[in-house]
């Protein structure tokens, strides 16, 4: 992946599909197959509802598989890339790669571009991004903890980012796992932030659930730290899409 579009705070989608940030050719290729981010100096990736997962090797051996449903035997929700290693869209069928495209990231080089630039702010208290960093972080103190099938991701809201939109959309601040499809593309935003909590719209089809009760799209609400929001419903035998407000203590 080209350094200038390494970015810690999304996914990047892979597929046939030409609203994918990579495009492949691939005759069992899906159209959004699957999605890969960077988490804490390491590449993952997790399939996105593709027909036939994916799979990460090294040499001979494959160091995991993820599909869809993620529950038959040496199968997880994702799977890190360790430097050298490749991405094969397709989780157990061997092929060509006209038929199951391979892709291969150069971890180690994205993952010290972007690390190369935040260690001076944080060894110098001289620098001028030590007090900006600070004073965003307190302008609201909260975060969100998303539990989704790939696991857990957190996010700290600010004001000066409002509205922060939530959903399976790529283009969404926090982007929900492409499994959860009772989840829609752009399912809430947050639009304020007050002093117990924030303001969420709705727009997602299937609403949200606080506290048991259940808010319909187009419901305005306020959502308090502390409390857990249901997004959207569970549809089969997915996991369900849940996110924590809270403020560090």
């Amino acid at each position: 992946m080209p350094r200038s579009r390494s970015n810690p705070r999304r996914r990047y989608a892979i597929g046939k599909g030409e609203g994918c940030d990579i495009v492949v050719n691939g005759a069992y290729a899906s159209r959004r197959h699957c999605e890969i981010w960077l988490d804490h100096g390491a590449w993952w990736v997790t399939d996105a509802g593709s027909t036939n997962g994916v799979r990460v090797e090294r040499g001979t051996s494959v160091l995991g598989r993820s599909t869809a449903r993620a529950n038959a035997a040496g199968e997880v929700a994702m799977v890190e890339v360790p430097p050298g290693a490749r991405i094969v869209l397709s989780a157990h069928a061997d092929g060509s790669a006209a038929d199951y495209p391979r892709l291969t990231l150069d971890a180690g080089r994205d993952t010290s571009a972007l690390a190369t630039p935040i260690a001076p702010a944080v060894a110098s208290p001289a620098t001028p991004s030590t007090p900006i960093v600070a004073a965003r972080s307190q302008e609201s103190g909260l975060t969100i903890a998303a539990r989704m099938a790939s696991g857990v991701r957190t996010v700290e809201l600010r004001a000066a980012e409002l509205p922060f939109s939530v959903g399976r959309s790529r283009s969404q601040g926090l982007v929900i796992d492409w499994a959860h499809e009772g989840v829609s593309g752009h399912h809430i935003d947050i639009v304020e932030i007050d002093e117990t909590g924030v303001t969420v719209v709705v727009h997602g089809d299937n609403g949200v659930t606080i506290a048991g009760a259940s808010y319909p799209p187009g419901a305005r609400l306020h959502w308090k730290a502390g409390e857990s929001m249901a997004l959207g419903r569970i549809i089969g035998h997915e996991p369900e899409c849940r996110l924590s407000l809270s403020r560090p203590a």
